[in-house]
Formats: C-alpha cells, structure tokens, sequence
C-alpha cells in the first residue's frame, strides 16, 4: 500500500514540475513580446505618432511619354536613314559605272578606233552616201554609222540584259539598306523614352504610307511598323515597286544612253565620212588616194579623239547616275525622300495635337 501512495505522489509532482514550467516559458514569452511592443511604440514615436507606411502602398510615378519629342526623334531617324541610302546608292552605281568604263575603255575603244573598223566603216558609209543619194528616203551615211555605233556600244558596254541584272541587285540591296537603317536608327526610341511595347507599336501602326503596288500601279498602304519588320517584308515590298518603276525608266534610259554616245560619235565621224564619200562618183585614182590619206588620219584622229570621245562618254555615264539616282517619277532616291516626306509630314501633324 505504502509502495502505491509513493507512485501516486511522484506523478503529482512530475505534475506540479511541469506546470511550472510552462508557466515559466509562457512568462518569458509574455516578457518577449512586450519587449517587441515597447521598441514598436518607440518607432512610433519617431514616425510623428503616423502608421509607418506599408510597402504595398508604394507605387512608381509613371511619367508621361514626351511624344512630341518621340516624333522629333522619328525625324531624325528617317532623314538619317535616307541620307545613308543615298549615298549607298550612289557608291553602288559608281561600282557600276566604273565597270562601264572599264568596258568602254578595253573593247569599245579599242574597236571603234581599230584600223580596220574605221576602214569598214569608211567602206559601208560610201555605200550608203550612194544609197541615200539614189533613194532619198534611205538613211544618210552618218544616220547609218550612227545606228551601227550605238548597237556596238550597247553590246559592248551597256550590255542591257546584264545592267537589268544589274540595276535589280542595285535596288534590292538598296532597299535592305534603308530598312536596315530605319529600323537600326529607331531601335534606341523606345528605350530613351521608356515608352511600353504596346504603345510603341501602336505608334509605329499611326504612321500611314502609300507606295505603289506592283500590280496595276495602285497605291497600297504600308505602315512603319510593318516597314521595318524584323521579316523583311518592308524591304521586299520596296524592292518590287523599285523594279516596277526603273522597268518603266530602263528601256529609256538606255536607249537614251546608246543614243547619246552615238550622237557624239557621230560628231565625230560624220565629216569624216562625207570626206571619205567626195562626191557621187569616185574613180580608183582617188580611191587609192583617200586611202592613203585615211592611214595618216586614222593615226592623228585616234591621238587626238579618244580622249576627247572617252570624256564625252565618260561625262553621259555621269548624267545616266543622276536619272538612275533622282528621275522625278522613278528615280531610286526619289522614292525614298517621297517616304521620308510622308514620315516627316505624319510626324509634324502628330506634335500639332
């Protein structure tokens, strides 16, 4: 019985141990967290009596885009890449040119002023002087060297099959200049500006531009952002009216070429041929004389035409750059300043709102 009492009163004091000491723990919780309250009231104190702010209250003051220098910066953007294209452009059609020149000098040149081409020439215009005599309304010899000179000199220079080639790789490689600047000139905006992808992209959308289709000449619309598309299409979409307008321009413009350079030659030649010709009938002593003398002139002509005929021609290519470059309705610069026009107008309105 004695044994039962002590187990029942060890147990009451194990009891009476542990209630204790949770009393203990809980006082020193109470003790904590009243510390925690003090230094709490006391940064109150510091604040001015007011609730510390929370951090979810904070929110960042968004600033107002400044669109009116957005568009400036557009201008900027757009005149810059234009610049840079014409003047890309031109480099490319030096390259050309100086490859014309290069044919003008080593064959054209050097078949015109070949002896025996001038003798050939020489020959076919008395026939032809004889020809227009009897039947007036047949070519006069310089019409008919002419005509021969300038087949000559669009096989052996201008070659119109390869500088249609030419011209398109010229234009292709152009209009991915452009695009290619535009879009490296505004890639910067959005940033400077802290300007939201939404809002930049809507804004490129607002900058409406016509180009001419490729079917039928109708104007399409082409935005700025689609103009500068990380696709390409911008580009190619300028290619193609490129090519549609210089189809339009080439066929003129080499004619015309040929035509001129046969022009000047036939400055060049014609009163030759008419000293060759000497009258309607020839008899052999004067042929054997004109021979003779056309040996001695074929020498000093040559010494003292070539570089005057090389500078004249020298001087066309020159004035063919400018049509290529800046012909009113299909020059290769001209579409890009009608483009740059149309930015800059759009811009210009934008800042008036």
């Amino acid at each position: 019985m004695a044994e039962g009492s002590l187990d029942r009163t060890a147990r009451r004091l194990e009891a009476i141990r542990r209630i204790l000491t949770n009393l203990v723990w809980i006082a020193i919780v109470v003790v904590v967290l009243a510390a925690v309250g003090r230094y709490l009231i006391s940064r109150e104190d510091l604040w001015g009596g007011h609730e510390a702010p929370a951090r979810h209250a904070e929110r960042p003051v968004v600033e107002a885009v400044a669109w009116n220098e957005v568009d400036a910066a557009i201008a900027v953007a757009v005149t810059r890449a234009r610049a840079s294209t014409e003047a890309f452009a031109s480099e490319q059609l030096d390259v050309w040119i100086g490859q014309l020149m290069g044919r003008i000098d080593d064959d054209f040149l050097e078949w015109y002023f070949s002896y025996w081409t001038q003798q050939i020439l020489g020959l076919e215009g008395l026939w032809q002087h004889g020809v227009h005599y009897f039947f007036e309304n047949q070519p006069t010899a310089a019409e008919r060297m002419t005509e021969e000179i300038q087949s000559e000199f669009a096989k052996r220079v201008l070659r119109p099959q390869v500088a249609e080639l030419e011209l398109e790789r010229i234009v292709r490689s152009t209009a991915d200049h452009f695009v290619a600047r535009l879009r490296e000139n505004l890639a910067a905006v959005p940033a400077t500006y802290k300007i939201p992808v939404v809002e930049w992209d809507r804004y490129l959308e607002g900058f409406a531009l016509t180009t001419s289709s490729t079917e039928g000449g109708r104007e399409t619309p082409l935005t700025l952002k689609a103009l500068v598309a990380s696709t390409g299409g911008g580009a190619v979409l300028l290619a193609a009216k490129l090519n549609v307008l210089l189809a339009k321009l080439s066929g003129k413009v080499i004619a015309k070429s040929a035509g001129a350079a046969a022009s000047k030659l036939a400055a060049a030649t014609g009163a030759k041929v008419a000293a060759k010709a000497g009258g309607k009938f020839l008899g052999p002593i004067v042929g054997v004389g004109i021979l003779v003398w056309d040996v001695w002139d074929h020498q000093a002509t040559e010494a003292e035409n070539r570089p005057i005929l090389r500078k004249a021609l020298q001087d066309y290519l020159a004035e063919l750059k400018d049509i290529l470059l800046h012909d009113p309705e299909a020059g290769i610069v001209t579409t890009f300043v009608d483009m740059e026009r149309q930015m800059l107008a759009t811009a210009a309105a934008r800042g008036k709102k």
